[in-house]
């Protein structure tokens, strides 16, 4: 018989701080830095500029492949 599953608050916080903000600034950072509104980066993804605004906040956690696609409009690449 298995062990039941940990609830998420019995796992520590991630060790590299918090993704998701780090994620958020990056993103923020690059397409303000190349002068791409909201709406012109959403319409590049294939997402909404609502999407984008949550991911900008942090409050998104975008799929690999919506990385890869911010990736690409963002011209540039990501990393862990």
């Amino acid at each position: 018989m298995s062990e039941p599953r940990r609830p998420i608050e019995d796992f520590p916080a991630h060790p590299a701080g918090d993704p998701a903000a780090d994620l958020a600034h990056a993103v923020r950072e690059r397409r303000t830095a190349l002068g791409i509104s909201v709406v012109d980066l959403a319409e590049q993804t294939k997402l909404t500029a609502r999407q984008i605004r949550a991911i900008e906040a942090g409050h998104a956690a975008p799929t690999l492949p919506l990385l890869t696609a911010l990736a690409a409009a963002l011209r540039t690449a990501f990393t862990a």
